[in-house]
């Protein structure tokens, strides 16, 4: 419990937001792993975010924050990047591209939680130490 003592708003945050990615991932691997819209690219970085987090949690490196951001939204970039043949088809009333609509809407607007909660986390502090140091004083 000694790393989660001196955690701000923002790492709670950004914490959360790794969770919620961590666990839609595992659940999209789960429903839809057969489906076109699956991708281990967006499934290995989203694993790669949540790792990212838990550098911000194991250490204090003042880029950590920015690594879920950046591999979420990634991830988040990738999964429309499939999805969008498989909405076009609902929209334009074909079965051409084919997959499942309902799961890159519900995924993707997880994913779209997760990322803008990890982008708003990683513009916060960390902890309440982060940004103090303590002064070296050098006798003569």
């Amino acid at each position: 419990m000694v790393l989660f003592k001196d955690r701000t708003l923002g790492f709670w945050i950004g914490f959360m937001a790794a969770s919620l990615m961590l666990v839609a991932n595992i659940v999209f691997i789960i429903v839809n792993h057969g489906d076109r819209t699956f991708s281990f690219i967006t499934f290995g970085l989203i694993i790669t975010g949540v790792l990212g987090e838990l550098l911000v949690l194991l250490k204090n490196y003042f880029f950590a924050p920015l690594l879920p951001a950046v591999s979420f939204g990634v991830a988040l970039s990738m999964h429309f990047y499939l999805g969008f043949p498989t909405l076009s088809d609902v929209v334009n009333g074909v079965n051409f591209i084919g997959g499942n609509p309902q799961a890159v809407v519900i995924f993707g607007i997880a994913f779209a939680v997760g990322t803008i909660a990890a982008l708003i986390s990683c513009f916060m502090k960390q902890s309440k130490s982060e940004g103090v140091t303590n002064p070296v004083h050098i006798s003569k």
